[in-house]
């Protein structure tokens, strides 16, 4: 081989290696769009933390922009069709925020299909998704869907302690089938987005809410309600999603970072810290003064007869999107009683 040859050669073979090394050094940003607050636990324990490990783990090769309260405009019911029109890679949203959207995971948050413990029920939400909704999740990356704690009932000044006491009350819910299962009960389901439940609790607009304890402490509930039916009735789900199509864009060592901190056993975790913010909620409630109660198993047995409408309305919004209804819920009573369904 002449001279000149050589050194062809030599060129090519450093141009392949630099190619080679740029390739493999390829950094990806993504943007991350929350409604909810800096300061709460989803960031502090979840998001922000979750950010950074994915970045350690990739050497710094993946980057997550986050952005919480809704800083890059619109609402909370928006971050989904923000995320499918590729404005964001990733968001942190409720099922519910979306109506319509993911009516087969708010399943999961029927009534009394819960296990009362966050980090059981994360896992049964994860596995039904993953199980039955690939239609439903089409184009997108499960990193979590994990639950809230036991949400109850709290109210302002009626103490709720048989169904009967429940007629005619204003609640407030975050979801279609929650509400649909407080007008079983005999009560008034009304929407109100996160920010504006203590307003409209201190101003009478609302007589109580059907919330997780967890969330109570810091938004600081107790202050405008006073009576706690401590009986769960149901668990919200969380979602925390990426674009498929961004996920698709990394190289496959830069795939398994992600699926590294995605899936059932992430959302267990997720469950467990979730859980350790009861106790404190539930005491920080007792320490203003207020009173918490349970309802007796007889009670609870009526209101389990009570809301079979709920389960109907699932069953046919389910059947309407092209699944077996009926087949689907047997499948979510399995997935919930093989974690502990009460």
């Amino acid at each position: 081989m002449g001279y000149r040859s050589i050194l062809l050669s030599a060129v090519g073979a450093a141009a392949i290696g630099m190619s080679f090394s740029a390739a493999t050094a390829q950094e990806f940003t993504f943007r991350l769009h929350s409604f909810s607050s800096p300061t709460s636990l989803d960031h502090t324990m979840h998001i922000d933390r979750w950010a950074e490990r994915v970045a350690e783990q990739s050497d710094g090769r993946i980057k997550i922009e986050i952005y919480p309260a809704m800083q890059l405009g619109g609402a909370a019911s928006d971050l989904v069709q923000q995320l499918e029109d590729g404005v964001v890679d990733m968001i942190w949203t409720v099922g519910g925020f979306t109506p319509g959207r993911f009516p087969g995971i708010e399943g999961v948050e029927l009534p009394f299909m819960n296990t009362g413990l966050s980090e059981t029920m994360s896992q049964a939400a994860m596995e039904f998704a993953t199980t039955h909704l690939d239609q439903e999740f089409d184009g997108i990356k499960i990193i979590s869907i994990h639950t809230t704690d036991r949400a109850i009932l709290h109210t302002v000044d009626k103490p709720v302690e048989k169904m009967e006491d429940l007629a005619g009350m204003r609640i407030r819910v975050a979801g279609r089938f929650i509400g649909e299962a407080v007008q079983a009960l005999g009560g008034v389901p009304v929407g109100i987005p996160l920010p504006g439940v203590y307003e409209a609790l201190s101003r009478g607009q609302v007589d109580g809410m059907y919330i997780n304890w967890a969330i109570t402490e810091p938004y600081r509930f107790y202050e405008v309600t006073k009576y706690h039916t401590d009986t769960a009735l149901f668990q919200g789900t969380l979602l925390t999603l990426m674009s498929q199509d961004s996920y698709d864009r990394l190289p496959d060592d830069l795939k398994a970072v992600i699926d590294d901190n995605s899936g059932i056993n992430y959302a267990r975790q997720l469950g467990e810290i979730w859980d350790g913010q009861t106790e404190s909620a539930r005491q920080a409630t007792i320490a203003n003064g207020n009173t918490v109660f349970s309802l007796d198993e007889e009670e609870r047995l009526r209101w389990r007869e009570a809301v079979q409408p709920a389960y109907d309305a699932w069953i046919a919004e389910m059947n309407g999107r092209g699944y077996d209804g009926e087949a689907l819920f047997a499948s979510l009573l399995e997935i919930t009683a093989k974690y502990g369904r009460q």
